[in-house]
């Protein structure tokens, strides 16, 4: 909507791009993914893994969209199209590392979570709930708590770690987070949060990142 893309404050790299632009290039595949998240497996790893969404895990932007809900699924599963026609795609790989970190019995302790400033927070709850990326048909909305650890507002992001520390009780130490704008990875990483800049989306190479920071204090 013009109201929702007028609210967008930011002049990062992903907000000067023009509406339309193609997003951004995709990283290696998924089983490179899966098989980095399988790395967390008997070593030091997070407790709560979170997210952010716009330019994080999808593309393009709420802002950056003429038309909106309702959101139908496309053709791939990893794709929404809004009432006009225009496309929601997942970037690197969001699906294949949402996935796993469901469905690996070893990870069951191990939470994710979301964290957004998405100008239009209806719109992105609606694709939380419709992009799948279960092997048995989960959604991220399943997968993150059935919604209970999705935070979605305008406000600082420590806010919105503040939020999930207190429904979870996990300290911020034990936390990863995503976002593809620095000055969220500067304000977060204040609270002791471990932090990991996605430019290009979330991909294998940012998720190994991550983990590294765990391993590091195992070693």
């Amino acid at each position: 909507s013009p109201q929702a893309r007028q609210s967008c404050p930011r002049t990062c790299r992903v907000c000067a791009m023009p509406r339309g632009s193609a997003p951004p290039p995709r990283a290696p595949g998924g089983v490179q993914a899966r098989q980095l998240v399988e790395r967390a497996v008997g070593v030091s790893r997070p407790r709560l893994v979170v997210f952010d969404l716009d330019a994080c895990c999808w593309y393009p932007e709420m802002y950056m969209m003429s038309t909106g809900s309702p959101f139908t699924v496309g053709s791939n599963p990893h794709e929404l199209v809004s009432r006009g026609g225009e496309r929601v795609r997942l970037l690197g790989e969001v699906a294949e590392i949402w996935g796993a970190l469901h469905e690996l019995p070893e990870l069951e302790d191990t939470l994710v979570g979301v964290a957004s400033r998405c100008d239009v927070p209806e719109w992105g709850r609606e694709c939380l709930q419709k992009l799948i990326v279960g092997a048995k048909g989960e959604s991220m909305w399943d997968i993150a708590g059935g919604g209970e650890l999705v935070e979605i507002y305008k406000s600082n992001k420590q806010v919105h770690f503040q939020a999930l520390q207190k429904k979870t009780g996990i300290s911020f130490e034990d936390m990863l987070f995503f976002d593809d704008d620095m000055t969220n990875i500067r304000s977060v990483g204040k609270l002791g949060v471990k932090c990991v800049h996605t430019p290009h989306g979330v991909t294998a190479e940012c998720w190994e990142k991550g983990l590294g920071m765990f391993e590091a204090l195992a070693a």
